[in-house]
């Protein structure tokens, strides 16, 4: 659930943050004709962004190269679209007698910034329920649920950043919306800048052979910002969240003038609700910044691994005693072979069952990862999949790989030829 509240957060924060401020800055600086022409084209671009999911995980016909060149010119258009909007809304603050004549050209500029932001990082998030059900798990699934859920509240905060910072923006003056809009605008335009010179090496436009120094120039680049996505994120949350500050500050007493109470009650509502959309960008950048820090940490724990267990051994088979492994918990052994692999198989007893799970400490699917207890339960290290301890021992999915073996006289007994034959699968 976590992992998918996370993921969902650094695909799109920064693009709620972006849509919300400019939508509030065309909606109510520039005019309701290019609100309603905004919205447009934030519809287009969320139908877009349905068709690029479904074609993405639908049609195989279309190889990686395509989908390259594709995101190639999405990314560019999106980085200049964005200087040019910066332009263009610095001259519509500095020149009052063009506003009437910039105020479509701003709208345009907008409209494309919006649309390629979208369809950059919406057909990703609607990709991820063709990852939920994982390994053959059905729908109806706790796991299903759970990575629902998570999907579902990552939504929810970024829906609801976005809405903030609309309204925040929207009774800003119009020096601050330029300012911060611009400043946000130049965040998510960076913050793609890693991608897209990544692709200009993989579609060979840059090459490190013929155009070394240009390729010494781009690379610190790309390595920087690729490698510290959370810090354009932040920044993004920045931007909105000190505009909410200095709104929240300008609105604490009453400065309009009013010929009577009931003026005066009107316009204090008005400061009131301000300061309340002002709280909630903050307390959404509050839960971004803990979602990217703290889930991020929880995310990425390292599972505790059940150690590697000494167990009787001599030339022909390894000898686990039931005494070893009747507690219900999961047990690791090795055999280290000639070549000096370490071939690693689990063994535990399954709930109220006399009988027990024995397999390779690796599966078919995702390797040598192997196996960790988190909850009672066995999960694979890399896929997180949940193991039903009843299978284990069985055929299919994640579980572990069978081995033979036979239970004697209180023992578990491995016959070494047989781990040997799967040494492959731990080098």
């Amino acid at each position: 659930m976590l992992k998918f509240f996370e993921q969902l957060t650094l695909d799109l924060m920064i693009t709620s943050v972006i849509v919300g401020m400019l939508y509030a800055f065309v909606r109510c600086k520039l005019g309701k004709t290019c609100g309603i022409i905004f919205l447009s084209g934030g519809g287009f671009a969320v139908a877009s962004s349905v068709f690029v999911a479904i074609l993405k995980n639908t049609n195989r016909d279309l190889k990686l190269p395509f989908w390259n060149s594709f995101t190639y010119v999405l990314l560019s258009i999106l980085v200049i679209a964005s200087l040019v909007l910066i332009l263009l809304t610095v001259l519509w603050l500095a020149v009052r007698r063009w506003r009437r004549l910039s105020r479509y050209p701003v709208t345009a500029a907008a409209v494309v910034v919006t649309f390629t932001a979208v369809v950059n990082g919406l057909p990703n998030v609607l990709a991820y329920p063709f990852n939920f059900d994982l390994q053959g798990n059905s729908v109806f699934s706790t796991d299903f649920l759970y990575r629902l859920i998570g999907l579902l509240l990552g939504f929810a905060l970024v829906l609801v950043m976005c809405i903030a910072a609309y309204k925040t923006v929207k009774k800003a003056s119009d020096a601050l919306s330029v300012i911060f809009i611009d400043l946000a605008v130049f965040v998510g335009a960076f913050s793609v800048l890693g991608r897209w010179l990544q692709l200009m090496l993989q579609l060979q436009i840059i090459r490190q052979n013929r155009d070394r120094d240009l390729f010494k120039l781009v690379f610190p680049i790309l390595q920087f910002v690729n490698n510290h996505q959370d810090l354009f994120i932040f920044g993004a949350m920045a931007c909105v969240a000190l505009l909410a500050v200095i709104q929240f500050v300008r609105n604490l007493h009453v400065r309009g003038e009013y010929d009577n109470p009931a003026q005066k009650r009107k316009l204090r509502a008005a400061m009131r609700n301000i300061r309340r959309w002002a709280c909630v960008v903050l307390a959404c950048a509050i839960l971004g910044t803990v979602n990217l820090t703290v889930v991020h940490a929880i995310n990425n724990k390292k599972p505790v691994e059940a150690p590697v267990e000494q167990c009787e051994m001599d030339n022909d088979n390894l000898y686990v005693d039931f005494s070893q492994v009747d507690d219900g918990h999961l047990h690791r052994f090795a055999y280290n072979t000639d070549k000096g692999v370490e071939i690693r198989f689990i063994v535990i007893k399954k709930p109220n069952s006399s009988s027990y799970g024995v397999g390779l400490d690796a599966c078919d699917i995702c390797g040598e990862a192997g196996y960790f207890e988190r909850e009672g339960q066995i999960v694979c290290k890399r896929c997180d999949v949940v193991m039903n301890i009843n299978t284990i021992g069985f055929k299919g999915g994640c579980n572990p790989i069978v081995i033979d073996y036979e239970v004697k006289d209180g023992r578990i007994i491995v016959p070494i030829e047989g781990l040997v034959l799967h040494e492959r699968k731990f080098k």
